[in-house]
């Protein structure tokens, strides 16, 4: 995604992009639109420009329990700084990028593709509530109930239940 100095000084709130997955290069997602929606918001100051923008983008990924394929909506909030100055480098909770004077145009698309990245969930679930896979048969606890004699509870004392039926 290429942004140019002349747009940049300015200024601009709340701008929409769309920016093309197959641009962006990203391993292991596989991602269910073919454009990431950005809402990008640029203001002007004396050592540079801060960004604001969302990132927002809708995953395939499959579920760690019971392997159903979904669809995971991201929201990935974002601030960044274009900036010639290295004393920059000190603020907190903000990515700078080296922007220098002679620079007419700049490409955020690695920051945007590490944004992406980052933002996944290590451990992904269809629901919070998701049952997984029968540890016996297979079988989609979440679409259907077994009877394996597995699922039953056991119970430490089990072996002990033929006394007490005699």
């Amino acid at each position: 995604m290429q942004l140019f100095r002349n747009e940049l000084q300015i200024g601009f709130e709340k701008k929409g992009y769309f920016i093309s997955v197959e641009s962006l290069g990203v391993p292991n997602l596989t991602f269910a639109e073919p454009n990431i929606n950005c809402v990008l918001s640029c203001k002007p100051d004396n050592q540079g420009f801060k960004l604001k923008g969302n990132l927002s983008c809708n995953l395939l990924m499959h579920c760690d329990r019971c392997l159903v394929e979904f669809q995971n909506h991201q929201d990935i909030l974002f601030n960044l700084i274009l900036t010639s100055q290295y004393d920059r480098l000190s603020e907190e909770n903000d990515e700078i990028i080296f922007f220098t004077e002679d620079m007419e145009q700049i490409d955020i698309s690695p920051f945007i593709k590490d944004a992406i990245q980052l933002s996944t969930p290590m451990k992904t679930l269809c629901e919070k509530s998701c049952k997984g896979l029968c540890s016996h048969c297979g079988i989609n606890l979440n679409m259907q109930y077994c009877n394996c004699k597995s699922r039953k509870k056991r119970t430490p004392f089990e072996k002990l239940d033929h006394l007490i039926s005699n």
